[in-house]
């Protein structure tokens, strides 16, 4: 179990840090826009409706919209196979086609669309229970969760848990500047090229890893759970996802 847990932890790290890498090239390639991070569009969606720039407000309606997409097409790959793997190709799939369409497009427009969709499916690697159990692409709740698990290690409980969760806001800060590093050297197309063939990498890995351990499949349950809390049922909490 601890095993399984660490390996788990490693490709949360692993994906956090890619999840930066993309958020940063997004963010210069759109001139100061988010392609994950939700809740920055939202403000920043409230203050061009509030001063009556409908332009601006428009394309970041269509970031929000893209990410929600996303969001359902990685909960509807997460349905199928093995859950985890298959979102990580649905993910790899949208990285790819955004990368290829972004060197025959205008790089901004094949970035708007493309990039929060991957970032929005992308959430939907580690489920639990058939809910997310490790948010990829926004570190306000592992902050917190550090900050409070870090109080706990000096009241006497776990003594390393807040690194694990500092370990997420970590990966995706290094990751970033890896990506502004990227763009800066090989530009818009390369650098999301290169993100697209991480995340192949990762996807094989996870696959060969995941079918050595026994692990391919074990995630499968995401429906018949839901449909358990339907009915009123209670669930293990011991559940792996």
């Amino acid at each position: 179990m601890k095993q399984a847990r660490g390996r788990e932890i490693g490709l949360a790290v692993v994906l956090s840090s890619l999840a930066g890498y993309l958020d940063v090239v997004g963010f210069i390639v759109l001139g100061g826009q988010f392609v994950s991070f939700m809740s920055g569009n939202t403000t920043e969606l409230s203050t061009f409706l509030g001063s009556g720039a409908a332009t601006g407000a428009g394309s970041v309606a269509v970031l929000l919209g893209m990410f929600v997409v996303g969001v359902m097409l990685g909960a509807v790959a997460a349905r199928f196979g093995d859950a985890r793997t298959t979102v990580l190709t649905v993910t790899t799939a949208l990285l790819v086609g955004t990368a290829a369409a972004s060197s025959v497009v205008d790089p901004p427009i094949a970035v708007m669309i493309g990039l929060p969709s991957a970032m929005g499916a992308m959430n939907a690697t580690f489920l639990r229970q058939g809910e997310v159990s490790i948010g990829l692409t926004y570190m306000t709740g592992a902050l917190v969760k550090a900050g409070q698990q870090f109080v706990d290690a000096v009241a006497g409980g776990p003594r390393w848990l807040w690194l694990r969760s500092l370990s997420l806001w970590f990966a995706l800060a290094v990751g970033g500047v890896l990506g502004a590093l990227t763009h800066g050297l090989t530009g818009a197309v390369g650098a999301m090229w290169i993100g697209a063939g991480v995340l192949t990498v990762v996807t094989i890995a996870t696959v060969t890893v995941r079918r050595r351990t026994g692990d391919f499949g074990r995630d499968s349950s995401v429906v018949r759970y839901r449909e358990v809390q339907v009915l009123g049922e209670s669930a293990d909490p011991d559940a792996v996802s």
